[in-house]
């Protein structure tokens, strides 16, 4: 087989790689933590919205560290977007729905 046909990956691609995955990680993580901590906020059961900002945003830094170890265990940058991205649509979908169902009720 030629030389020519045989490509080795160089190492900015290997590079380019990691910084989207961590790129992922770190933008990722930190959209989908919001949508899930703005979701958490709108289905508190008890206490007045006060008591239910907090209880959004105590679970925030567990739920922030969760989803960026996950992005970056991924095996490739596209994985970790399709993760952090697809839990982000859906918890900004609920998110979207509880807030329309509130305000029409």
């Amino acid at each position: 087989m030629p030389s020519s046909t045989l490509r080795k990956p160089s190492r900015l691609t290997g590079t380019a790689t990691q910084v989207w995955r961590n790129l992922a990680a770190v933008l990722g993580g930190f959209l989908a933590t919001v949508a899930l901590c703005v979701l958490v906020t709108l289905v508190w059961p008890f206490g007045d919205r006060i008591e239910q900002i907090f209880a959004g945003g105590i679970f925030f830094f567990v739920l922030w560290s969760i989803f960026f170890y996950w992005a970056l265990l991924a095996r490739s940058a596209q994985l970790a977007w399709l993760r952090v991205g697809g839990l982000t649509l859906v918890f900004g979908l609920l998110d979207a729905s509880l807030l329309f169902i509130g305000s029409s009720s």
